[in-house]
């Protein structure tokens, strides 16, 4: 099917430990309908050592891999395009130079998410496959490295990630492929104890139960294949019966079981027996499989923040009131930081469309940290959006907004070096700093709409009224040492007084 720049269709970029996975869609009402799919299993937490570093092998296998993908998704509009790393990506050290050459070669950034934002993304796309309904919902998400868990009804109450996949537990418990019933006891055992301290899960009375994943999706097949499941639901009798038979062999090259996809079949093990654990230490009766998960998760949440649905809005806005922020007063620094921002379109580093949200969010939340002290709370406010749980946002927009509220005031601090994903844009940062300065009172400036900022070449030029510098002598200094702060960054600011 042709795709052009003013089609409705998205893509949806899943860069998990076990495959590459592309799904590109569009939409029937509310349901998706499949263009193009495209796996690769590139099994990325199989090439991580000991010390979290990727090989060149596998890093290669990865390239070569986005390369195919790039093709499938050039003529596609980059902000329908989203690309989302999980837990291998989360967990590897060094992988800068990687990250980067993968995002000139898809032409689009990558986003690494958080476990917990991979929870609600893979709610999201379940809930999309199921009718929405009042009954508690239980989603299970079994990954090369992580397993997600979330409760909820029409909306996620409960989101985990867990640190164990079906590649890194097969890698783990049954290296070089041996398999045994004693590797398999530990592998389960080990389950349930990361899973133990999850056991209040039980308590929130989920009446459904659903599978969202690859390694779920066929164990129901080889229980579909074989009879050995009740009303094509997936049982702990069930798996306990595929072990059975699994173990009749002593290496995983040697399985033939019905059902058991040949894809599927280096990493079984690993996943048998975390699902195995979950239906033991959560006491689950029965499971359906669903056949959405994270890539229709992240196409539902791309179209709804191309459609005025966006979630991170709804995280900014949990956070003001979590966190008392004054909202009066935000709303005023966001309002006239916008209103200038328009003025630097040339000179921005951040694309405009990302530069206008970050800016609206860093006005909003630049006050968090007051939560925990007065006394540098700025430093605070940037801890808390850097390391929090924050739905809808990746790792990299949360870095972006912990940066501008980290230098809202005080010296400017430039990022850790090596920290990947963030790169400063410091006119961005001279809006929020000159609007949160001319807010600095928490009462509106009678004359506050006839300052002007506007931008010179690399100068940020401020217009001010006469009658309003001489109201304000504070206000003049602190403009002034605003002057050599930014001076630092080779941007000049100057000052023209208005009669």
């Amino acid at each position: 099917m042709p795709v052009t720049p003013d089609t409705e269709i998205y893509a949806a970029l899943d860069l998990g430990s076990n495959s590459f996975h592309l799904l590109v869609a569009s939409f029937v009402g509310d349901k998706i309908r499949v263009v193009d799919r495209h796996k690769e299993l590139i099994r990325l937490a199989s090439g991580l050592d000991e010390d979290g570093h990727l090989s060149d092998e596998i890093l290669e296998q990865a390239q070569q891999c986005l390369s195919r993908i790039a093709e499938r998704i050039r003529h596609i509009p980059k902000d329908h395009t989203r690309v989302v790393g999980t837990n291998t990506l989360r967990a590897a050290k060094g992988a800068e130079k990687f990250l980067r050459n993968a995002e000139e070669t898809l032409g689009v950034p990558i986003n690494i998410i958080s476990g917990t934002e991979e929870a609600r993304l893979t709610w999201i796309g379940v809930a999309h496959d199921y009718a929405l309904s009042e009954n508690q919902r239980l989603v299970i998400d079994i990954g090369g490295g992580s397993t997600e868990l979330v409760v909820g009804k029409q909306q996620p109450s409960m989101l985990e990630s867990l640190p164990m996949g079906c590649v890194s537990f097969t890698q783990r418990f049954f290296p070089n492929g041996n398999l045994n019933e004693k590797s398999f006891k530990k592998a389960i055992n080990k389950a349930r104890q990361l899973i133990s301290p999850y056991l209040y899960l039980t308590n929130s009375n989920w009446e459904e139960v659903v599978g969202a994943s690859g390694t779920i999706r066929n164990l129901e097949l080889i229980l579909d294949t074989n009879g050995w499941n009740k009303d094509h639901r997936i049982t702990l009798e069930g798996l306990e019966k595929i072990a059975e038979r699994l173990l009749e062999y002593k290496h995983i090259d040697e399985v033939k079981i019905s059902g058991l996809k040949e894809s599927r079949r280096p990493v079984i093990p690993g996943g048998l027996a975390i699902l195995t654990a979950l239906f033991q230490e959560l006491e689950l009766k029965a499971m359906h499989a669903s056949s959405y998960a994270i890539r229709e998760g992240v196409i539902h949440d791309l179209a709804g923040r191309l459609h005025h649905h966006d979630k991170r809005a709804a995280t900014v806005q949990h956070f003001m009131l979590q966190y008392n922020v004054n909202n009066l007063k935000a709303e005023r620094i966001s309002e006239l930081a916008l209103a200038w921002l328009p003025a630097f379109k040339k000179k921005l580093s951040t694309p405009y469309d990302e530069a206008e949200k970050l800016l609206d969010w860093g006005a909003k939340l630049h006050e968090v940290g007051m939560a925990i002290a007065h006394g540098g709370y700025h430093k605070h406010g940037a801890y808390i959006l850097s390391n929090a749980d924050m739905p809808g946002f990746s790792r990299r927009e949360q870095k972006q907004l912990s940066f501008l509220v980290l230098n809202h005031r005080r010296k400017l601090k430039d990022p850790v070096n090596g920290e990947y994903g963030l790169e400063p844009d410091w006119y961005l940062l001279a809006i929020l700093r000159l609007a949160l300065l001319f807010n600095r009172r928490r009462h509106s400036h009678p004359v506050l709409e006839a300052i002007k900022l506007r931008c010179e070449k690399s100068d940020i030029v401020i217009t001010i009224p006469q009658k309003w510098i001489d109201a304000s002598p504070l206000t003049e200094a602190d403009l002034y040492d605003e002057i050599d702060i930014f001076a630092v960054q080779n941007i000049t600011i100057r000052i023209e007084i208005q009669a």
